[in-house]
């Protein structure tokens, strides 16, 4: 698993955040099935950080998976996951931490 730690975003702001997994998938493998984009509290006060995801995660150009991202609380960090199935069998996770701060 590689982790990012992504610039502040602004809790009015909508963001699209970009998983790219292009560089692990092999040649002949593909994502298959839907990516699953878990958003977790690392610190600070949010009864609902899974309410920062907008919609649903999509792929795209094979390997990067999109996802948008709104709200947060001001002072939280959040550690956002994403996680795809290549039709190989093989599982691969990619994870950022985003801290939300007001402008």
């Amino acid at each position: 698993m590689r982790q990012e730690i992504w610039p502040p975003k602004d809790p009015a702001e909508v963001i699209v955040a970009s998983f790219d997994f292009s560089a692990e998938v092999g040649s002949a493998e593909q994502v298959t099935g839907a990516p699953l984009i878990e958003v977790a509290l690392i610190s600070g006060i949010d009864p609902a950080p899974s309410a920062m995801r907008l919609g649903s995660p999509v792929l795209a150009d094979g390997a990067v998976v999109r996802q948008a991202l709104s709200g947060g609380v001001a002072g939280c960090t959040y550690k956002i996951r994403c996680q795809v199935t290549l039709d190989s069998g093989r599982v691969l996770v990619l994870a950022a931490t985003l801290p939300v701060r007001t402008a």
